[in-house]
């Protein structure tokens, strides 16, 4: 275990703790936590919060309460204490298994930054918990839409972003659950022809009316 400490990217006023073990702040992190629009008096649940990166975006908003959950207690250990360092008061943190996870009253706001790619037949490599982070084989899809919708009340807002390839199957299974999206946004690395993620912002039983903004343009080697 290698633990440092960095700080949010724009955001150097806020700290956070990291290790190289397990999934760390990348771009993904920030473009969904500056995508999100947060009320002071929501209740918002952050889906696989990891070491608590989009709980501290989530708490510039000043929210009524911020609700992680994750699989992984050694994530949660991490989140506790970035949620410590940065005096969040009003949080909660849950182990808990995102396939079956109910929370007891339903959500504003629903945040998931979640595991997008489809598990290669090999990938020796990787640990246990960077393979929960990225991949899909423990949390498939549609697992994670249903969760998203039995934890989100009606009317209530969800923040999600995907792999822009596999842009339909997202779109298939939240129609399933009546959450119509809202917004879209795609993320481009300045190095790739094609758009590589899509934020998506979509309400629980609203009605049909989508806007598409302006895309993000992203250069990894800029400091």
């Amino acid at each position: 275990m290698s633990i440092r400490i960095d700080y949010l990217p724009k955001h150097e006023d806020i700290k956070i703790y990291q290790d190289d073990e397990m999934f760390c702040i990348n771009t993904d992190t920030m473009v969904l936590g500056e995508f999100l629009e947060i009320k002071k008096s929501d209740t918002v649940i952050d889906i696989g919060t990891n070491t608590g990166a989009l709980m501290l975006y989530i708490n510039m908003h000043n929210p009524k309460k911020i609700i992680g959950i994750d699989i992984n207690e050694k994530a949660l250990e991490l989140a506790k204490k970035n949620m410590e360092i940065n005096n969040v008061k009003n949080y909660e943190l849950i182990h808990a298994d995102g396939n079956t996870f109910k929370y007891h009253e339903e959500a504003d706001v629903i945040v998931f930054n979640p595991p997008y790619f489809k598990k290669p037949l090999k990938d020796s490599a990787i640990n246990k918990y960077l393979a929960l982070a990225k991949y899909e084989d423990n949390f498939s899809l549609e697992s994670m839409i249903n969760t998203v919708n039995r934890n989100l009340r009606n009317g209530g807002t969800f923040y999600y972003l995907f792999q822009t390839t596999r842009l339909n199957e997202v779109l298939i299974e939240m129609n399933k659950k009546k959450l119509v999206v809202k917004k879209l946004q795609f993320v481009y690395d300045v190095n790739k022809e094609f758009s590589t993620l899509v934020l998506i912002k979509a309400v629980k039983g609203a009605k049909e009316g989508l806007n598409v903004e302006k895309p993000i343009i992203i250069d990894r080697n800029e400091k």
